[in-house]
């Protein structure tokens, strides 16, 4: 694999050796296209299946559950990311809004909705358990709570003015 600059990079060696890319599978082009579109099923259900899991997390179990809750969204975050960025390394901009499905990111955008408020339920458990804690612990769960919550929010809004100027430019 060559990168779009035509340099071949730490990175997309790395990826290229844990992703066994140079094994003889890849040669053939339909085995390495269904494999592909399996990956990307794959990945889909991952992120479903994460999400659903770290919301019925902090909804069910409560404060307990917030920091594994996060740890489950931080590590598929990164699996995402290593995705979007191997791709970017080869001159595929796989985050361009022309890709998304804008309706199809209801769903998520309302289990990301669902999250944040559990988590807010949650947190407010965290927090009244904190007290009994060192200030230092007691600051990084206030901080935590508070900015979460906000996070999210922002991706959420980034999202839908995201949404809104695609569809400004599909009109023009």
């Amino acid at each position: 694999m060559v990168n779009a600059d035509g340099a071949d990079g730490w990175f997309v060696r790395a990826a290229a050796v844990i992703g066994d890319l140079s094994n003889p599978f890849y040669r053939e082009e339909r085995q390495r296209d269904v494999w592909n579109e399996a990956s990307a099923v794959a990945l889909q259900v991952l992120l479903w299946m994460s999400w659903l899991a770290a919301t019925a997390a902090v909804w069910i179990i409560g404060a307990p559950a917030v920091p594994y809750a996060w740890a489950m969204i931080a590590i598929i975050a990164i699996a995402v990311w290593i995705a979007v960025l191997y791709a970017r390394s080869l001159g595929v901009d796989a985050t361009d809004s022309r890709w998304i499905r804008w309706p199809r990111m209801i769903p998520y955008l309302a289990l990301l909705g669902l999250f944040s408020v559990g988590l807010l339920l949650a947190s407010e458990d965290l927090l009244q358990a904190a007290e009994s804690y060192p200030s230092l612990i007691r600051g990084f769960v206030q901080g935590a709570v508070v900015g979460a919550p906000l996070g999210l929010a922002a991706l959420v809004v980034g999202l839908l003015l995201d949404l809104k100027r695609s569809r400004a430019r599909k009109r023009r």
